[in-house]
Order: C-alpha cells, then structure tokens, then sequence
C-alpha cells in the first residue's frame, strides 16, 4: 500500500526571517503610495513565510482601502486568504471569493487570475466543492488560452496539473506540466526570469509523479535534472534529498535510500522553527515503514514510524499526524498487536475515504481484520461488506480501461490502415501529373541551364576557397575540444583520486588487521567511511553534471554564491586527509558570505588549495580559512605550515603541460579557472614556515 503526502512547492524562496512590527508609513504622504508599499510588504511576507505577520498587515491595510477602490480590495483579501490558507484558516474561500468578486468589479485581468488560481487549487484540494471547482477549471483554462502573460500562464499550469492529479488524469497533469516547465527554461534562458529555482517546484512535481507511478528512472531523471537548477534554496535541497530516498526504496536500492535519508536528517536545524524539512523527515520515516511491511519485516518498520511518531508529536499537522497515525496501526496490525492497532486505524478512516478509493479498500480490509481477530463480530462483517463491493468495482474499473485501450488500439490500426490506402492513391495521382509537367519543363529548364553552368563555374571557385576556410575553423574547434575534453578528465581525476585513495587505504586496514581495532574503533571508522562517502558521492554527482555542460568548451555561469557552503562541501570531501593527519580546521568563514562568481569553478580551486595545504602540513597543525572585505576588495585566505611562495607558484605555472609528471596540476587547474572567472590566485609567506594563499574577488 502506498501512503499519499501532499507537498506543493508554491512559493520560489524560504528565508528564516522573524516576524516584522506593523510598518512605519510617515514617509508616505498619499493613501495610494501607503497601499503601494503595504501591497509590497504583504508580498515579502509571503515569501519569509510569515503568515501570522501578513494577517495583521492584510487587516490594518484594508482598514484604509476607500470603500470605492476595488483593486487594493482585491488585493488586501487576497493576502488575507493566503494567510488563513497557510495558518490553516477556516475563512479562507470568504476571504479568496471576496477579493474574486472585488478583482471583477476592478476588471483587474492580473487580480483576477490570482484569486482564481488560488481557489482552484483550494477547491480540488477540499472535498465539498464539486461545482465550484469546474466553474473556475473552466475560467481557468480560459484565461490560459487568451492571456499573454507568460508569467501568469505558468502559476495557472501549475494548478491546473494539480487538478488533474487529484482526478487520477496523469496524462493531462503530465502536459500541463511540461508546458509550465518549457516556458520557464525560455524565461531563464533569455534573461527574463533571473532566478534559476522558479523552475525547480515543477521539475519536482513531475519527478514525484513518476515515482508514484512506479516508474523511478524517469522520477531519478527529472530529480537530477531540478537539482542542477537549486542554487541555495535549503527547502528545495531537502526535498531532492527526498525525492532521490523515494527514487532509490522504489528501486529498492536501500544502501542510496539511507544515504539520501541521512541528508535529510542533517539538514534539520534544531533552531530553526521552519517546518518543511522535518515534514520531509516524517513523510521518509513513513516511507521505509511502508517499504518494510512490505517486505514482512515488521521490527524495521516498528522503529521507522516510531521515529515518524517521535518528531511528528511536534511538528505534524493534523494531516501528516493522521498519516502517522495510520501507519502505525498498520504496523500494529502486522505485528498482530489488534487492540493497539484497532483505534488508530478507525481514527484514519476519513483521511483514506479521501485519500481516493486504493488506499480505501485496504483500509476497509484491514479494518475487517482487526474487528474479527479482536471479536467484534458484527463490525467486521459491516467493514467486509465495504470492501467487496469498493474491491469489486476498483477490478471492473481496470477491466473496463483494458478493454478500452484495446479496442482504441484496434481502431487506430484500422484507421490508419485506411490512411495509409488514401496517401497511396493521392501520391500516385500526383505522380503521373509531376511526370507531365516535368516533360515540358525539362525543355525550357535545359535552355537556361546552358546559361546558368558558365556563371556557376565562377561562383564554385569562391564557394570552394569558403569552405576550406570553413574547414580550417572547425578542425580548430575540434583540436580545441579535444584539449577541452583532457583538461575536464584532469580535473576529474586530480580532484577524486585523493579522497577515493584515502577511503581505500582504511578499508583495506580494516580488511588485512581487523584485530588491530577494537569494536568502538571500528564503529567510528564505518561511520567515518559512511559521512565521507556521502559528501563524496554529493560531489561526483556535481562534478560529473557541470563536466557534462562543458563537453563543448569552457563557459562560466556567474552567479551569487556563499563562499561558507563552498567551504563546507569542500571540507567534507577531504575529510578523511584532514583526520590522517589529525589536523586542525580553523574556518573564518560565515555564512551567507556572498560573492559573485561561478559555484562549481570556485568549488574545484578551493578544494585544490586545501589539498594543497594538507598535504604541506604536518601532524596536529592548523589550517586557518579567512574570509576579508576592505575597501571593495574580497578575498579569501587559506594558512597552513610550510614554504611555499609565489615565485615556486610561477615557476609551476611556466612548467610545459606536456610533461609526464603530474606534478603541479592542482595549481595549473586553479590558474586557469581562476582565469576563467576573473579571479586572482596569489601566494605569500606572513611568517617564515608560513603559507598563506589568496583568492582575490
């Protein structure tokens, strides 16, 4: 059985900001240029996921609307509906439905598709709203066909595909969202939308789609491919960390299940009171439960929705705690624990009825069971005459789409057959007329070919002379990728040899003297191994998909960047060395210290230099990372023991690249890269026995 979490991505950035006091208005002398500025509050509020904040500013704002301005009436209900939408309000569709009825008396094309794309989602999502939801699919879909707002035709596709999941139509959902997907890559591509993750919500949700239709390789394919679009946005991270555990238990490839499940768990922050990445947490704790039932082993699937219980005690809402709670009477019930499993299966009734009729029937079976296994004769036989029937019409209802794709499939056969005939007969009928016309024309074309053949034998000399300058351009090109291609394969290999060197040597130590270390130590290296090979896997996965962009030739992609996570994912990956030596790591750094440069460039000179720098250090020495700013100038410092200069620098750099030694590659690597993106690698010596290298923004 499957367990079903709804998790809509709706908004394009989380930022963990406190609620801001009511806004000062003083500067503004008119009531419009005050609504102006509340609107824009309003609209960060939403992105900070402040909705507490955003209430009270919707409210105090409408208070100052004049009863005659139906845009900013529109408006402020607007915000007030999202508000009570995300706090779980019970007067959000008042709320929607009067900033709909305001937005038409505006005639605002712009407020109007908002209001509607908001209630149709919140009509589908609802039970009860039947009617409505058509009438505003209808309006809906016509405002995509006659709008020219590509924007607003992106947020409508969207929920439109949102519907048609919940109807179980998943060709039509799978449309809509490529066509969201399609018209955000033109947006980016041409500079229009500049943020890169406003596309990653719907590479998700395709992905998602996938895997609950048991088809993981395309959920892995559109996982990867939303995960070369996240920049820093942690809420998307955690949930490819998700996504990719779903993707790998569909597999049933448990050992990368538990690697990406072990990204999740990192990534939650005890301070933060931000509750998405612990929703991811719960719903993969209910997904190795479920994994585990189904493969009968009930005391791993205990200890997985014990923790699911443990932290959703907390931080679940009534939905994922209604989840929670029906697994764990099926997990009960497997363990034949009836009367714990009984209550918690019948509190999880109404979330199944409308969770659709799958998830349904194996509740109602498992409701029978528990009934007669506790004695409650009469109970469940009323549940087992629910489930007969519902089982019943699920089979006739799969009978009834067999035998409707075959005999769709017959008659398109048929049809095409027919076509086939037709195109037969109209393409002989044309020939015998193409036969006729070219008899005459073959007259008259061989008299002006006479006169054409002169005029071409001059013009071939030229063509001829522009070709072979053609060619002589992309035989360069070629030579140029060729040495392109070796650089990517250099940089592959400099910068994974060591660590995968390192893992080996402790796994070959543990194989050869396993004596030598006691069950603690052990213990500890596995672990160790396991942190290690995780960051490690994070980076090939990085590397390999940024190596793939730049088969053709070098190209930068410039881009704020925090210089403290580059840090940190470099520093895992050389863990291993870091503790071979038992080296201190003294990291300056803070974080969100942005700079403007390309991420993965600055990832391979920074993990070059601290190779560099572990390799020159000796036991039980610092490594001191800094990060300055003075007087526009940014830098970034790396300090370690040893005697290395700038004139040794230079002096590798002036090395031939033909020579058979490797040694120096790491810093003819970084030259050229720094080169690339407009930094400066510099080296100095503070100190005698001192290094100090220095990446200049």
């Amino acid at each position: 059985m499957r367990i079903f979490l709804i998790l809509l991505i709706t908004l394009a950035g989380v930022s963990e900001i406190s609620a801001q006091a009511m806004p000062d208005l003083k500067a503004y002398k008119t009531i419009p240029a005050k609504l102006e500025a509340l609107s824009h509050i309003c609209d960060s509020l939403i992105e900070q996921e402040d909705y507490e904040q955003e209430k009270r500013v919707a409210a105090y704002a409408l208070r100052m609307v004049p009863a005659t301005n139906n845009y900013y009436l529109a408006l402020f209900n607007f915000n007030l509906g999202v508000a009570e939408e995300y706090l779980l309000g019970d007067s959000t569709f008042y709320y929607h439905e009067k900033g709909l009825a305001y937005a038409r008396k505006a005639k605002s094309p712009v407020r109007i598709s908002r209001s509607l794309n908001r209630l149709l989602f919140m009509y589908n999502n609802v039970a009860g709203h039947t009617k409505k939801v058509e009438a505003a699919l209808k309006e809906v879909l016509g405002i995509i066909d006659t709008t020219r707002s590509e924007r607003d035709k992106i947020a409508l596709y969207a929920t439109v595909a949102n519907y048609y999941t919940l109807k179980g139509e998943y060709e039509i959902q799978v449309k809509y969202l490529l066509q969201a997907i399609a018209l955000k890559k033109k947006l980016i591509n041409s500079g229009e939308i500049k943020d890169r993750e406003v596309i990653v919500s719907n590479l998700m949700n395709l992905a998602e789609l996938y895997i609950e239709l048991n088809q993981p390789e395309k959920g892995l394919a559109y996982s990867k491919e939303a995960r070369g679009y996240i920049v820093r946005n942690k809420t998307y991270l955690s949930h490819y960390y998700k996504d990719m555990t779903d993707v790998y238990l569909s597999m049933k490839n448990l050992g990368m299940a538990r690697v990406y499940y072990d990204s999740v768990a990192r990534m939650i922050d005890p301070a933060s009171k931000l509750i998405r990445g612990r929703f991811n947490k719960i719903a993969l704790d209910l997904g190795f439960t479920d994994y585990y039932l189904s493969q009968h082993k009930i005391d791993s699937a205990y200890l997985y929705i014990t923790r699911a219980n443990e932290l959703a005690a907390d931080w679940a809402d009534d939905f994922l705690m209604s989840q929670v709670k029906y697994m764990q009477g099926e997990v009960y019930l497997a363990k034949k624990e009836y009367k714990k499993a009984l209550p918690l299966l019948v509190a999880s009734e109404p979330l199944c009825a409308d969770s659709g009729p799958q998830i349904y029937v194996e509740l109602l079976k498992s409701l029978a069971r528990c009934y007669a296994a506790t004695g409650q004769w009469k109970q469940a036989n009323d549940y087992y005459e629910k489930y007969i029937p519902l089982r019943d019409s699920l089979y006739l209802e799969a009978s009834k789409k067999s035998i409707a794709d075959a005999e769709a499939l017959y008659q398109n056969k048929d049809k095409q057959q027919q076509i086939e005939l037709k195109n037969i007969q109209i393409t002989d009928a044309k020939k015998q007329r193409l036969w006729l016309s070219t008899g005459l024309g073959l007259m008259v074309f061989s008299l002006a070919l006479l006169g054409i053949i002169y005029r071409n034998k001059r013009k071939n000399a030229q063509i001829l002379d522009l070709k072979n300058s053609e060619l002589a351009g992309v035989i360069g090109k070629l030579q140029e990728a060729n040495q392109t291609k070796a650089k990517l394969f250099s940089i592959i290999s400099h910068d994974l040899r060591s660590p995968i060197s390192q893992v080996y040597q402790f796994l070959k130590l543990q194989q050869l003297n396993p004596k030598l270390l006691s069950e603690t130590q052990k213990s500890e290296l596995s672990t160790k191994i396991q942190t290690a090979t995780g960051s490690l896997l994070e980076t090939m996965e990085d590397l390999l998909l940024w190596s793939k962009t730049q088969m053709n030739e070098f190209k930068t992609n410039i881009q704020p960047t925090d210089v403290f996570i580059v840090a940190e994912q470099c520093l895992k990956l050389l863990q291993l060395n870091i503790e071979a030596k038992n080296l201190r790591i003294d990291n300056q750094i803070t974080p969100e210290t942005i700079v403007s440069t390309d991420p993965y460039y600055l990832q391979t000179i920074l993990r070059n230099l601290l190779q560099n720098a572990i390799r020159a250090s000796g036991n039980g020495e610092v490594i001191s990372i800094a990060f300055s700013q003075n007087a526009g100038r940014k830098v970034l410092s790396i300090e370690n023991e040893g005697a290395f200069g700038q004139e040794q620098y230079l002096d590798i750099l002036s090395r031939a690249d033909t020579e058979q030694s490797l040694s120096g590659l790491g810093l003819r690597l970084v030259d050229e890269l720094s080169a690339k993106t407009g930094l400066r690698i510099s080296f100095e010596n503070p100190a005698p026995q001192v290094t100090r290298a220095l990446v200049s923004f």
